[in-house]
């Protein structure tokens, strides 16, 4: 997978990434964060991208467990004939946000689902993220209508 990365610089990652996606909101808009989120999407995340578009789902799913796995999030993941559901119980992020005092995180959420809808681009899937609850969530990929 080309997107691993190791260390504990992670976990501090979800605070910057909240503070740039408040900061780019508040003094720009939610445009501005949209494309910089979806230029995440389809050229850092490039290869995962592209296998989306190809229908190939394998990349996602590894990212996801890869990194839920490496935070120690709750979570399971079952494979579908349509893509995927990932279902988070405790979201390591806001976990992680909450614990450094940092109690309005939800606009990781909201980033995380732009960030679904560009790596979906142009591809046979969509992820549709549900919040379940203040900590947790289902992510679906499935295949398009």
């Amino acid at each position: 997978m080309r997107y691993r990365c190791s260390g504990e610089v992670h976990r501090d990652f979800h605070a910057s990434v909240l503070d740039g996606v408040n900061y780019l909101i508040d003094n720009f808009g939610e445009e501005a964060a949209k494309k910089v989120l979806r230029r995440t999407a389809t050229e850092v995340y490039r290869t995962m991208h592209e296998g989306l578009q190809c229908g190939d789902k394998t990349e996602l799913l590894e990212w996801w467990r890869y990194y839920l796995d490496r935070e120690g999030g709750k979570y399971r993941l079952e494979e579908t004939s349509e893509g995927a559901i990932l279902t988070v119980e405790d979201c390591p992020t806001q976990t992680h946000l909450r614990k450094r005092g940092i109690l309005d995180g939800k606009r990781t959420c909201w980033a995380t689902k732009v960030l679904n809808d560009a790596l979906c681009e142009g591809s046979p899937y969509e992820i549709v993220l549900e919040e379940t609850g203040d900590h947790s969530c289902r992510q679906i990929l499935r295949k398009r209508c």
